[in-house]
């Protein structure tokens, strides 16, 4: 464990960075001459535009036997810039697992590594020098490498470019921001810019681009915003989440994955009006991946308070999502922090969540702590003799043993109705239960 904990004071260091303003949400200081952040209004004028047209190379990128067994960790921008490739591939090594998660771009918008596509160059924060070099020596120690990308959701090219943002107001005149801001899911010049990111990260050599935040914002806030470059476009968004998906999958030769929320295996469709339909997002990336954090369903539960009951919770949503999408990979992500589950937090909670979501069906499976605080999840991970073995029978999730019960049918709104409910649970209305 003491051997496995020597990355602790450069991740709290990283953690400070994170925390000292260095990424706030909004890129504007008084002497700001953005133009989002020079004035408070903003023509609805778009900027002409001609999408560019990729070489299309089809629907089926092969995915490594590694990847498709892929267990591992999510990791920050600011830890790799601190530990470099080989200490955290030593790390992932001792912790028995055989892949990362590298953010390349963050939650905030920013490139964290020196990119060459020209609408990256207000929003560059180098933090890794060498992407190529730095997936050549993961790759070396046998690590499967992801390279994240964070969609839609940016809170720094809109302040360049405000034609390029969702809006709000009477006449759409200011900048969508709803604890951050959005890109027009609609604008061809935001998708190509995606693509042409997740391109760059290809020839770097990743193994995987995985896309979060590949949706449209969630609540309330989010039926009052205007997408200026929708225009006649009549799409639900699920319709056009999955048409941009097509775009980039037959743009890549490499295997695409996509991060949605847990709340949607635990419906039908897209009630939400999100974009995140399992079943259609399925027909063009190579793995899904659900995220299954406990602390992201209190709503299911009496007085918000988690019990060690959510297991069957996220083995009911994994095992929905098995059925939803059986042809490709299914590696959740997991919770390794330990919010909303304090009373039960320890090994027995991290080694409890790998063996439902292997008897759900899941091939593989991917850890999250944004505070990068994993001491603990990787000294746990170390000590599983079986790890090795996970997701080599994906099958197992119809034998009847793994079934989670009655009360999780195949379809239908868990607890949505008068349903069963897993002893401890309480009903959660539509929307709630989400990361």
């Amino acid at each position: 464990m003491t051997k496995l904990l020597f990355l602790l004071p450069l991740l709290l260091s990283a953690t400070a960075l994170a925390a000292s303003g260095k990424y706030p949400h909004s890129p504007c200081t008084p002497k700001s001459k953005l133009p989002g952040c020079a004035k408070k209004t903003h023509g609805t004028e778009l900027t002409p535009y001609t999408p560019k047209v990729y070489k299309d190379n089809g629907l089926k990128d092969a995915m490594t036997p590694l990847g498709k067994n892929a267990r591992g960790f999510y990791i920050t921008a600011y830890f790799m810039h601190n530990m470099g490739a080989e200490r955290t591939a030593a790390a992932m090594k001792k912790a028995n697992v055989n892949a990362i998660v590298v953010d390349m771009k963050d939650d905030f918008g920013h490139i964290t590594y020196p990119s060459q596509v020209p609408l990256t160059k207000g929003q560059q924060y180098v933090l890794m020098k060498d992407p190529a070099e730095m997936v050549k020596t993961f790759k070396k120690h046998g690590i499967y490498t992801i390279a994240r990308m964070v969609c839609f959701k940016d809170s720094r090219l809109p302040y360049r470019r405000p034609d390029l943002s969702v809006r709000i107001g009477p006449k759409a005149e200011r900048l969508f921001s709803a604890g951050a801001n959005w890109l027009d899911h609609y604008s061809p010049e935001v998708q190509d810019y995606l693509i042409s990111i997740a391109l760059e990260l290809q020839g770097f050599g990743f193994d995987e681009v995985q896309l979060d935040y590949i949706r449209f914002p969630k609540g309330h806030v989010a039926t009052i915003g205007t997408w200026l470059h929708a225009a006649a476009d009549k799409r639900d968004h699920s319709t056009l989440v999955s048409s941009f998906l097509e775009r980039m999958d037959r743009a890549l030769t490499i295997p695409l994955s996509v991060d949605v929320y847990g709340l949607t295996t635990l419906v039908d469709g897209d009630p939400r009006a999100l974009g995140q339909t399992i079943e259609q997002m399925a027909k063009y990336v190579d793995a899904v991946s659900p995220m299954m954090y406990a602390n992201g369903m209190r709503t299911y539960f009496k007085n918000d308070t988690v019990t060690e009951r959510v297991y069957n919770l996220i083995q009911c949503g994994l095992w929905r999502a098995r059925k939803k999408a059986e042809k490709i990979v299914l590696r959740p992500y997991l919770q390794a922090y330990p919010d909303s589950v304090e009373p039960f937090f320890g090994p027995a909670f991290i080694k409890k969540q790998v063996e439902v979501a292997e008897r759900a069906g899941s091939n593989g499976f991917l850890f999250w702590n944004a505070g990068m605080r994993n001491g603990m999840a990787y000294a746990t991970l170390a000590g599983m003799k079986k790890l090795s073995t996970f997701g080599e029978n994906p099958e197992q999730y119809k034998d009847p043993s793994n079934h989670p019960g009655s009360w999780c049918p195949k379809a239908g709104v868990i607890f949505g109705g008068k349903g069963a409910k897993p002893n401890g649970a309480a009903a959660a209305s539509e929307g709630e239960g989400e990361e």
